[in-house]
């Protein structure tokens, strides 16, 4: 355990200096971002985009909050269910992500670049079978 989560700190430490350094984000406002570009241009609600983020973060509403203070992402009421508010990426937020996009295609090659193809996709199936037969835990 403490191997898997050494391996992962390292992994996105460069890349999270990177996104703070060149866009003021961080990993999870980067990750709404994607996310809203994903579904784009479907709107979709915080618990939605909750349910799509990598890391479970509790305040998806903080973190829109930001986005939304910065023009990169936009907030309307249902038109179904005016208690509902759901979120769009902007023009704005579409063209940081394409800015950032050639970064985050190199950035694995980077800092994985060295290990094998084989050995990533065993890797990865092993990776898979550890979160396949994962237990829980209190």
């Amino acid at each position: 355990m403490l191997a898997i989560r050494r391996t992962a700190a390292s992994l996105l430490a460069p890349w999270e200096k990177f996104l703070k350094t060149k866009a003021g984000l961080s990993t999870s406002l980067f990750n709404v971002l994607r996310i809203l570009r994903g579904s784009h241009p479907t709107a979709l609600t915080c618990g939605e985009i909750g349910e799509r983020t990598i890391a479970r973060d509790p305040d998806v509403t903080r973190l829109v909050d930001q986005l939304s203070a910065r023009g990169l992402v936009t907030r309307a009421r249902s038109q179904a269910d005016r208690r509902v508010v759901e979120v769009s990426i902007t023009a704005k937020g579409l063209d940081l992500l394409h800015e950032l996009d050639p970064h985050s295609q190199r950035m694995p090659r980077a800092l994985i670049g060295h290990v094998s193809a084989a050995k990533l996709r065993h890797l990865a199936a092993l990776l898979a079978e550890m979160l396949d037969g994962m237990g829980t835990y209190p």
